[in-house]
């Protein structure tokens, strides 16, 4: 009974972590294209002026 138990709890935290770990990358995507994103815009005003 006891290995069952335990079985269980590393089932659970492997599909934990099949599930919040590509969550976690996907927001740090985000967020990188987020603050890239302004840093672009930032570029291609500053090509604009130049031309």
């Amino acid at each position: 009974m006891k290995a069952m138990k335990t079985v269980a709890v590393a089932l659970g935290i492997t599909l934990g972590a099949l599930v919040i770990i590509p969550l976690l990358v996907l927001g740090g995507l985000f967020i990188w294209l987020k603050l890239t994103e302004e840093s672009d815009e930032e570029t291609l005003e500053l090509d604009g002026d130049g031309a």
